[in-house]
């Protein structure tokens, strides 16, 4: 909305990093078509001067999300250089705005950027021999896992796997590319990728889980009666589980609906928090002198609850605070500060050990007018 592997790569992920890419589309080699229509330095020098004269921390809030989408748009054009320097900025900006959003999200940029950097040195010359001979295959794969796996950019990514020299890669890739749309088969190749990762070790293990839990829950999401039953038992399977991947029960909405993937429930698309979208967010607006609630059966399979909480970009004004809980089996394991005021963030990192049943929970102690409440991203973790 996470600096464990899965939060680092969920979080940061959600937040629009990754660009399009249209295979068969040999200009986008250079991976870095931006590079030219950006000057990085002036912009480092330019965010620089500005946080340098903010007139407020509110301004300084605005400069930190600029260096941090600034700092994103160099990891686009393939400046990792450029992105750690300016991400390194933004954690400077951030902590001085006393935003703990930004200076949290800044933070896993950072971490991000010089991840990318070191893993970018060790393809460096299979990219460059690319740029030669698309068909060099040993090239392909290796550069290919490199923007599928670290950049997660996985359209461009299987492009290029489906080229490499690696059959099972090879084999699984060009499978994905030729059935994107086509859920069952797409259950299949996410086995297919949950098996291959079953023969890595370490972070490679790690982000084919992740790429097979993404494939499982798009097809969770379109599927019905057994075949949503079969899909549920292997997201269950899954290190990580976003809570709208999973039935919902014992609903008691607010005046607006419960909002899933990322929607508020006001029937108005996308919610932002501080303009940035939460895919598997959702909203949870609570009633006046009430509460809102929503609950999860986990059956002990967990051991860790990970979210953010917020009120939405377009609150106005909130005549009362708001509380977020988290509850397990009928008992508070967390509880937010007040919250009224929008761009304000609070993180939660709470364990469910051995807990039944998950329940959050929104509450307003007066009129709920502008208590826009927000979950961002919520997940569960084994």
């Amino acid at each position: 909305m996470l600096t464990l592997k899965y939060e680092v790569l969920f979080h940061l992920f959600c937040f629009g990093l990754c660009f399009l890419f249209v295979p068969g589309e040999t200009q986008v080699l250079g991976a870095f078509p931006l590079s030219g229509k950006i000057d990085f330095s002036e912009e480092y020098k330019r965010l620089l001067k500005e946080s340098k004269s903010a007139p407020s921390k509110g301004y300084l809030k605005e400069v930190a999300f600029d260096a941090i989408k600034t700092s994103q748009a160099a990891i686009k054009t393939g400046d990792y250089s450029a992105a750690t320097k300016i991400a390194t900025l933004a954690v400077k900006i951030g902590k001085s705005s006393g935003n703990n959003h930004a200076y949290t999200l800044a933070n896993r940029l950072k971490q991000r950027s010089v991840m990318l950097a070191r893993e970018y040195r060790k393809v460096e010359k299979y990219h460059q021999n690319l740029q030669k001979d698309p068909n060099d295959s040993k090239s392909a794969f290796l550069y290919g896992k490199f923007v599928a796996l670290k950049l997660n950019h996985w359209k461009e990514g299987l492009f290029w796997l489906a080229k490499g020299d690696d059959a099972e890669f090879r084999a699984l890739a060009k499978k994905e590319l030729s059935n994107s749309k086509n859920y069952g088969t797409l259950l299949e190749v996410a086995n297919g990728w949950y098996q291959l990762g079953g023969k890595e070790k370490g972070l490679t293990k790690r982000e084919l889980e992740l790429h097979a839990y993404e494939l499982y829950s798009r097809a969770w999401q379109h599927s019905i009666g057994a075949d949503r039953t079969t899909i549920n038992d292997k997201l269950s399977e899954m290190p990580l589980r976003y809570l709208n991947h999973m039935q919902e029960q014992d609903v008691i909405p607010g005046p607006w609906p419960f909002g899933k993937n990322g929607e508020s429930g006001n029937g108005k698309g996308m919610f932002t928090v501080n303009h940035l979208e939460f895919p598997n967010g959702l909203g949870l607006h609570p009633p006046n002198n009430g509460f809102a609630r929503v609950r999860y059966q986990l059956d002990g399979q967990y051991k860790t609850f990970v979210t953010g909480v917020a009120l939405y970009d377009h609150t106005t004004e909130v005549r009362r605070s708001v509380t977020f809980s988290v509850m397990g089996d009928d008992r508070v394991l967390w509880k937010s500060p007040l919250i009224r005021f929008r761009g304000d963030v609070v993180f939660c990192k709470v364990s469910v050990k051995n807990i039944k049943r998950l329940e959050i929970r929104t509450e307003s102690p007066g009129q709920a007018y502008g208590a826009n409440a927000m979950w961002l991203d919520p997940h569960v973790l084994k």
